[in-house]
């Protein structure tokens, strides 16, 4: 029985996972093992749907979950979500060990360093899925980005170079351990795999060259945490956890 109801984001392909935000989320409850169901929006309908879940008055985004198991309470934004799921489900694994700022530091590490880089090259992908609101899409994103999605995008060169020197100390700390969080995953590595889900999906051939098979990054190293990772990245948690 589902405990938790999800709010995710979808475009052309049903129920294709792909944004870094909500699979944070995803692979968060994964890891915890806590029962799920997902609820599947558009761009557009996220403005007409989540203000009525949330009732806050704040901007309208998701990653949203609705705890059936607490009272219905509703919480946004992947970082509160994964705070508020710590201490809500104290009987599952951890995602922080105790550790919360370290997490918080690798969280912000890889959005500044990563996620602008990868967002960039995935930009014009993620505008030719969006079907029959891609006028909107292209209004609202060049609205905020004071220019054009061309434009904001730009040559590819610069991102995929830094995403190649900017990977070289996370990998080195995975040739030392089989997580990032040492023997077991945690939040930091829900945030990476959520980082190169987007990656692996929008742009798969850059995905190929820059992270699983990137000579710089540690040759295999990458492909091999990738393949650990697996297990938490599906639609529905593990059916079983080694650290219940």
């Amino acid at each position: 029985m589902s405990q938790v109801r999800f709010y995710d984001l979808h475009l052309d392909i049903p129920h294709q996972k792909w944004s870094p935000n909500t699979c944070k989320t995803r692979f968060a409850l994964n890891l915890k093992g806590i029962p799920y169901e997902t609820e599947w929006l558009t761009f557009q309908e996220i403005h007409a749907t989540i203000p009525e879940v949330t009732k806050t008055g704040k901007r309208p985004t998701v990653p949203v979950i609705v705890d059936i198991l607490h009272d219905n309470q509703a919480v946004q934004d992947s970082w509160a979500i994964a705070k508020y799921l710590e201490e809500k489900y104290p009987n599952t694994p951890s995602l922080f060990n105790g550790n919360m700022g370290v997490h918080s530091f690798f969280t912000e590490y890889c959005t500044h360093n990563l996620l602008g880089h990868i967002f960039r090259l995935s930009l014009l992908t993620i505008h030719s899925k969006c079907g029959d609101q891609k006028d909107w899409f292209r209004k609202d994103r060049e609205k905020f980005f004071k220019m054009s999605l061309e434009k904001f995008a730009g040559d590819e060169k610069p991102h995929i170079d830094a995403l190649n020197k900017n990977l070289v100390l996370i990998a080195k700390t995975l040739q030392q351990f089989p997580f990032l969080t040492g023997a077991q995953p945690g939040w930091a590595d829900v945030v990476l795999a959520s980082y190169f889900t987007m990656f692996n999906q929008l742009r798969p051939d850059l995905f190929d060259t820059v992270v699983l098979n990137a000579p710089k990054n540690g040759g295999k190293t990458f492909a091999a945490w990738w393949q650990r990772m697996q297990p938490y990245m599906q639609d529905q948690p593990p059916a079983v956890h080694s650290r219940m």
